[in-house]
């Protein structure tokens, strides 16, 4: 793969294909692509403002040994611990592992497995803009044009920013003035901060994760801490909220802090990494679709599941997916990508439960995890029930609050 820096192009460089973004579903696609022989005869070209040669977020999911996966897993957990309202618990996970990739070690391997066609080339530059129905990708370099752009390259007016940002947060207010202001639709943040530490005694098992811990104090919102020891000295410690906005950032710190001190009685450690991300949790309507040649992925195009957050094997599985069918085609088919509407559904009840907190997130997740087995919880989260098991899960939690969510929902029910 060709890597350009300071390439200065014709007035409209031409391509086939387009990526505006080079992340995670943007490498994803761009991999699914050039594996399959139907696109070695395509000019691809990747467009990112960073080289992404630093460490700049990680990945958790859980999946099942079977799972196709990029071969960068980072460190995976047997086991799982779960602490809630009246329950605590070694979670059942079934098939499924715990998994955690570091975003360094999937751009390394995506580079690698990129660099082996001719075909595709890489620029680093700033994306100024879109114009959908032209198919042309404006940039600090130049402008450029494509049959398909894939967009997910982020805006202000597409959405707040996500992912992982580097600590220290960014300021509250960058990221509520860029929170589409309406009551159509649910709007929170899942907010983290995570610390790697480093104890000087044995404090962790490293093949027990623990996934939620919602014995620290609620303060009316859905809080909870969750550990992943690398090694019997050595883990990441997360405090994480979902909330319409952000902590002051010297309570991340306090919060974590209690934590390691009270529950995990860790006295002497010292911080080797810090981490602060900031996911949307929201039913609007991000859709893959959009005008003209243009394609939006990754955040831009709905891949993050609204209710959990989650997006790594999320992605993986849409992209393979639409890659392979494409190949089969001819053609790309946005709709593809999205998830069936019954799911989408679900999520924009949940979110609407947990902003108007008709039903505490503790006392939501607690319950679920306490009367189901985890691979259950689990499979329902990845989307991969039957409708006659969806009722199971449904029936398990408490009926009003959802009910009522659903009542109120109705209009943004339709739109999701």
């Amino acid at each position: 793969m060709q890597i350009a820096t300071n390439l200065l192009n014709t007035p409209t460089d031409k391509y086939d294909i387009i990526f505006a973004g080079g992340g995670l579903a943007g490498l994803t696609l761009a991999q699914e692509l050039a594996k399959r022989p139907y696109f070695r005869e395509k000019t691809i070209l990747l467009l990112d403002r960073d080289a992404k040669q630093r460490n700049d977020r990680t990945w958790c999911f859980w999946a099942t040994e079977d799972e196709p996966l990029p071969p960068v897993l980072f460190k995976t957990w047997d086991r799982c611990m779960f602490y809630g309202e009246n329950v605590a618990k070694s979670l059942k996970m079934g098939p499924y592992r715990y998994n955690m990739v570091r975003g360094i070690d999937f751009y390394n391997w995506a580079d690698q497995q990129l660099a082996q066609y001719s075909n595709i080339k890489r620029v680093q530059t700033n994306i100024d803009g879109i114009d959908e129905n032209a198919g042309v990708v404006h940039t600090s370099l130049g402008d450029f044009s494509a049959e398909w752009i894939f967009n997910s390259a982020l805006t202000p007016t597409q959405l707040l920013p996500s992912a992982s940002t580097l600590y220290p947060a960014p300021p509250l207010s960058v990221l509520q003035s860029n929170v589409p202001q309406s009551n159509s639709y649910t709007w929170l943040l899942q907010h983290f901060s995570g610390w790697i530490i480093e104890t000087k005694d044995t404090a962790f098992d490293p093949q027990t994760a623990t996934l939620m811990d919602f014995r620290i104090d609620q303060k009316g919102e859905t809080r909870f801490m969750y550990v992943l020891p690398f090694s019997e000295t050595e883990a990441l410690v997360e405090f994480t909220v979902f909330s319409p906005a952000l902590c002051p950032a010297e309570e991340y710190e306090a919060e974590t802090r209690n934590y390691i001190h009270n529950f995990l009685k860790i006295k002497d450690f010292y911080i080797k990494e810090r981490e602060f991300g900031v996911i949307p949790m929201t039913d609007f309507g991000f859709s893959p679709n959009a005008q003209g040649r243009t394609i939006h992925i990754g955040t831009a195009g709905g891949f993050v599941k609204g209710s959990s957050g989650y997006a790594f094997k999320r992605t993986q599985r849409r992209l393979r997916h639409f890659a392979a069918a494409w190949e089969k085609t001819g053609a790309p088919d946005p709709a593809l990508l999205r998830s069936p509407y019954r799911f989408r559904m679900y999520d924009s009840i949940m979110l609407r439960v947990l902003r108007d907190r008709s039903l505490a997130g503790k006392i939501l997740f607690s319950t679920l995890f306490r009367k189901l087995p985890a691979s259950t919880v689990f499979r329902f989260l990845d989307e991969d029930t039957t409708f006659v098991q969806d009722l199971q899960l449904l029936n398990t939690p408490p009926a009003p609050p959802f009910i009522r969510a659903a009542f109120l929902q109705m209009p943004t029910l339709l739109r999701v």
